[in-house]
């Protein structure tokens, strides 16, 4: 038999390297190298066993193929509905090959998955069709598109993984590494299983499940529903603790599909009403956060009126925007719908909120109109 010693590697699994020294390894007079790396069946593995290096590299694969995508079609001309289908029939799988397995060794933490490799290519993927930069909001850039962390789909992927394997044959490899898996719990060291009772733990379900051998696929229903709930919630507080979505707070209170992505066809006007839904502008109350400049001294410099300028500074009082404003009053009160009451304290929530076409139409106009008033004018003022 030929064996190709080009492909053909050691790799010795420690927690870290040691400087003792490496015994050598022959076949016939050639030597066979030792590797701290080996990329198998497709995942990079690490002398250390964790899988950093596989996370990694299925980013940077999942990139490569998104970026692809990019230069045959912009995803910002598209339906929603359609840019999210292409990215979860292409993309998705390449950053969740193998998660069956990796899956149990990453923490049920949300706010530490947004820092994932994975999940940074996922909200990559919703600012890209926002058309919204790069500091963004993770939870609001997620939310516009209704997308859960993929986090949600690892974890089920893993429990669907663990009902196949209890069906398995006794005397397979994958059951047998199954129940070695099995025996390092039981001896308190970590492992596959102990991850996934770990994580079946912290769910804190209200059917208690013993052990991976009694996991269901009704199990598996309750366990996705928990994760997507207690995301839910976790979403939630983080919108009304965050100085940067006080804005977005006063109307966002559902997590779905915003209307406006589909209604509003010129994706120029789309991008300015993402920017300014989810504070992703150059308003002063946006910019004057990375200058260090307390909220209530980031005053409106296009109109000099004192006012903080802020969202709803710009859609309900500042002097600069007045006529585009009356037209869009005057439009609005001849608008077909009476979802919106002119006179409500609540407005500039109340329009974001609608979820009228034709209401919503207006308003991207009149957005758009606004940014480029205010553009136009710090243009010509810096010039001067």
């Amino acid at each position: 038999m030929e064996i190709n010693l080009k492909k053909t590697q050691i790799m010795i699994f420690e927690k870290r390297k040691t400087r003792k020294a490496r015994p050598i390894f022959n076949l016939g007079n050639r030597n066979i190298k030792i590797v701290q790396e080996y990329c198998y069946l497709g995942v990079k593995l690490n002398h250390n066993g964790n899988f950093t290096l596989a996370l990694k590299q299925l980013s940077e694969k999942a990139l490569h193929a998104l970026y692809g995508i990019r230069r045959q079609l912009n995803f910002s001309h598209l339906n929603p509905k359609y840019a999210i289908k292409i990215f979860d029939s292409i993309i998705t799988p390449i950053l969740l090959y193998n998660s069956e397995v990796w899956g149990t060794y990453v923490k049920n933490d949300f706010n530490n998955w947004d820092k994932s490799p994975i999940e940074k290519v996922h909200l990559k993927f919703c600012k890209i069709y926002l058309a919204i930069s790069r500091k963004a909001s993770n939870i609001a850039s997620r939310a516009e598109l209704g997308k859960l962390p993929l986090i949600i789909n690892v974890f089920k992927r893993v429990f669907k993984y663990i009902t196949h394997l209890n069906s398995l044959p006794q005397t397979t490899i994958a059951k047998q590494a199954f129940l070695i898996s099995k025996d390092l719990h039981s001896k308190q060291k970590m492992s596959f299983y102990g991850n996934a009772m770990d994580t079946i733990k912290n769910l804190n379900l209200n059917e208690e499940i013993l052990n991976l051998e009694a996991v269901t696929t009704e199990h598996i229903k309750t366990i996705t529903k928990t994760l997507e709930e207690k995301y839910l919630t976790f979403w939630k507080h983080k919108l009304e603790n965050s100085s940067k979505l006080t804005f977005y707070s006063t109307f966002k209170t559902d997590h779905n599909l915003e209307n406006y992505l589909v209604f509003i066809k010129d994706p120029h006007k789309r991008r300015c009403l993402s920017r300014l839904r989810v504070s992703n502008h150059d308003l002063q109350i946006e910019i004057g956060r990375y200058q260090n400049i307390p909220r209530e001294e980031r005053l409106c410099k296009i109109c000099n009126s004192g006012e903080v300028e802020n969202e709803t500074h710009l859609l309900l009082s500042c002097k600069a925007y007045e006529q585009s404003r009356a037209n869009l009053r005057s439009s609005l009160e001849n608008a077909s719908s009476d979802e919106i009451n002119l006179n409500s304290q609540t407005l500039s929530a109340d329009l974001m909120k609608s979820t009228d076409s034709e209401i919503i139409t207006k308003l991207s106009k009149f957005v758009y109109s606004c940014f480029k008033q205010r553009l136009k004018y710090l243009e010509t003022r810096n010039a001067d």
